[in-house]
């Protein structure tokens, strides 16, 4: 009994070691969240070239158009996360088990039942899509098994890893999350590169593949039991905001694809590779910003779920400085760099003009408001007012496709970039305003000026240095490599510094 005891002390004494402190989990939160934009940012661009050098274009093209297909099922999943975890905030701040646990549930169930939906929907696709998309190389068999090999990872997903993972997320543990993908995806780029160089045909990587991914959801469930205590209870927890969520998510959904469909069915096709080329770029910037907000949301939550006003203000303070800071000195090297680095990337492609300078920092600006303003924005979802901003959200969709649609007869790409910046700031302002007023009680104006001035101070800084690297020439990637890291260098400090001025205000 003695030895028994001595060894259960042990064990709770290297949990105790190596479980982060709770001051801790922020920071441990914000590091795993950059390494695993990092890493997925790199195997992203690895992968691609493996599949595009074994099966050609053609064939990386039809795996790539049914994953996007694949994806529309999140239509289907609406903002239950959100909404999830504003319903989970309150309950774990004050350790009520029995609400946790009928929320946890109740998501459960919900995503279930997305599952079933999904595999009729993949099965309708795997039997559709070779008609449907006109394949010649492949089969209507190898379609179908090609279809069913891609799914199997986000069908997984739904049973049961996405409300473990709504629950890990909620309790501030993102860093649970952020770790376990980037085992993943670094096993997965590994996986692929093996069986391509072995010679297997592209059904069998893509499986090889999904198997991998199979193991997330697997992993969150074994840590969900672990750590969490909960009980099925005769308590029904409603989702009460969940056609809100959504409606949001919906209009989310429609205000980032719009540009595309737009570019598709209105104007050239290859404008919509000229967008795609600038896009992952850009998106890829936006990303690793976003990775300094790492738990932020779940922060907040907490301090409302205790209505600690000071918590509150003081953490926003906190994370509206990292993050203007960081879209400070990314955007603007950004800004300066891609011009340069789309010439180097599209070296050769003559049968469209990828240098589009003006399209390209308009939609870098709209990109970099959507990282300023997430604070904000994240502060409604973590105080479960989603039904109090649901006309934000619907409204910057509207501006979006509407004002794209008028200026994509005057200027295609210019024109859909416009119309995102335009319905971007319109979302900016909104979430600003509104949780100035009703969630961090500070004056609307301090917010809003703060927001302007890092505007004007990101495009001084661009502009400058755009008419500086203007006399450089740039003849290859390394060159370019050193050029960012010296624009890396000059700008970080001052940003840096400029930033904790502005948002101290």
């Amino acid at each position: 009994k003695t030895a028994g005891s001595a060894g259960k002390g042990v064990t709770e004494a290297m949990e105790q070691i190596t479980k982060p402190r709770k001051t801790d989990e922020s920071k441990l939160n914000i590091l795993t969240q950059l390494l695993n934009q990092l890493v997925t940012t790199a195997c992203g661009i690895l992968i691609p070239r493996i599949l595009l050098a074994a099966y050609g274009s053609e064939a990386y093209g039809i795996s790539a158009s049914i994953a996007q297909f694949l994806s529309y099922i999140t239509l289907f999943e609406g903002g239950i996360g959100g909404v999830a975890r504003a319903k989970l905030y309150g309950p774990l701040a004050k350790n009520d088990t029995s609400e946790t646990s009928s929320v946890y549930y109740a998501v459960r169930e919900f995503f279930n039942h997305v599952a079933a939906v999904f595999v009729v929907y993949s099965v309708i696709l795997g039997l559709c899509y070779h008609d449907l998309a006109h394949v010649t190389i492949f089969s209507k068999t190898y379609i179908f098994l090609l279809v069913l090999s891609i799914g199997l990872a986000t069908l997984a997903k739904y049973v049961g890893g996405l409300a473990n993972l709504t629950l890990i997320v909620a309790d501030k543990k993102a860093y649970v999350n952020n770790l376990i993908m980037v085992g993943t995806t670094m096993i997965n780029t590994a996986a692929v590169a093996i069986l391509v160089r072995m010679g297997a045909g592209l059904v069998f990587v893509k499986l090889g593949s999904s198997l991998i991914f199979v193991v997330r959801p697997v992993l969150y469930a074994v840590y969900v039991k672990k750590h969490y205590i909960l009980t099925r209870n005769s308590k029904k927890t409603a989702l009460d905001q969940k056609w809100t969520g959504i409606g949001q998510h919906i209009a989310y959904f429609l205000h980032k694809n719009t540009d595309i469909v737009l570019l598709t069915l209105l104007a050239d096709l290859r404008l919509v590779a000229v967008y795609s080329v600038h896009n992952m770029v850009i998106n890829s910037i936006r990303s690793i910003t976003e990775a300094l907000s790492g738990g932020m949301e779940a922060v907040f939550g907490e301090c409302i779920a205790k209505d600690d006003k000071s918590a509150l203000q003081k953490t926003y303070r906190k994370y509206k400085t990292l993050l203007s800071a960081g879209t400070l000195v990314l955007f603007s090297c950004a800004g300066i760099l891609i011009v340069p680095f789309i010439r180097l990337y599209t070296k050769g492609i003559t049968d469209v003009n990828y240098i589009q300078p003006a399209f390209a920092w308009v939609f870098l600006l709209a990109e970099a408001v959507n990282c300023l303003v997430l604070p904000c924005s994240s502060l409604p979802v973590a105080a479960d007012h989603l039904k109090q901003t649901r006309w934000g959200a619907y409204s910057e969709a509207l501006i979006n496709i509407i004002l794209s649609c008028i200026l994509i007869k005057w200027e295609p790409l210019l024109g859909v970039a416009i119309g995102t910046l335009v319905a971007t700031v319109f979302r900016a302002i909104y979430y600003m305003a509104y949780s100035a007023k009703n969630i961090l009680r500070l004056p609307i104006h301090r917010i809003l000026l703060t927001f302007f001035v890092t505007i004007l101070l990101l495009f001084a800084v661009t502009l400058c240095g755009v008419l500086m690297i203007r006399t450089v020439v740039i003849k290859n990637f390394i060159s370019w490599t050193l050029y960012g890291g010296l624009c890396f260098l000059i700008i970080a400090l001052p940003a840096a510094f400029a930033a904790r001025k502005i948002c101290s205000k």
